[in-house]
């Protein structure tokens, strides 16, 4: 033990230990306290009358699949929203499947389109700039949308995978849509 410490704990060890005998004290009075308050509140409801009104169901949606949850209040459609479910109950029509869908946003304010035939649930996100520009009344745009979904649907509710489109990611779509840069004339 260093010497520098030596005359510190000669003289204050006695004061450290009673210090930390006072503090175990003080923690065990704190908890005998909790203790006690919590026997009280648990005989207070124990003598207070049960109460009335409806009984909520901790968890309303238990026994439900994804698909069947579609129909909630929380999901109105906004006018957008509402576009594209229109767009989408159009081509399943068109198809022949019966199915319901469901339109939300992600967190990038994309188009999330889900679709449900009780057996399976299909997921498909939509370009933005895509459906703006076929609210506006773009047919090119819009034409390009109900292509893209209708090919989607088919291969995945009809088992028709020829129609599926390539994959893709918006990288490559953006590079493939820039314009290759100009070479330079070769006799120069």
């Amino acid at each position: 033990m260093p010497e520098f410490i030596k005359p510190f704990l000669r003289y204050w060890s006695l004061t450290l230990a009673v210090f930390v005998i006072y503090f175990f004290a003080f923690l065990a009075a704190i908890v005998d306290i909790v203790v006690d308050l919590q026997e009280q509140v648990r005989k207070k409801r124990a003598a207070a009358p049960p109460v009335t009104g409806p009984v909520l169901d901790p968890n309303p949606l238990k026994g439900k699949t994804i698909a069947q949850t579609f129909q909630s209040p929380g999901q109105r459609l906004d006018a957008k929203r509402q576009w594209v479910h229109d767009h989408v109950a159009g081509v399943l029509g068109e198809l022949g499947i019966s199915a319901r869908v469901l339109v939300l946003e992600d967190s990038k304010e994309y188009p999330f389109i889900q679709v449900s035939d009780g057996q399976r649930l299909a997921t498909y996100r939509v370009n933005k700039e895509a459906v703006a520009q076929g609210r506006a009344g773009d047919t090119g745009k819009i034409d390009e949308i109900r292509d893209y979904l209708r090919r989607h649907l088919a291969a995945d509710f009809l088992g028709k995978e020829e129609m599926r489109p390539p994959r893709t990611t918006e990288l490559a779509r953006e590079a493939a849509a820039k314009p290759a840069p100009a070479k330079p004339a070769a006799g120069s």
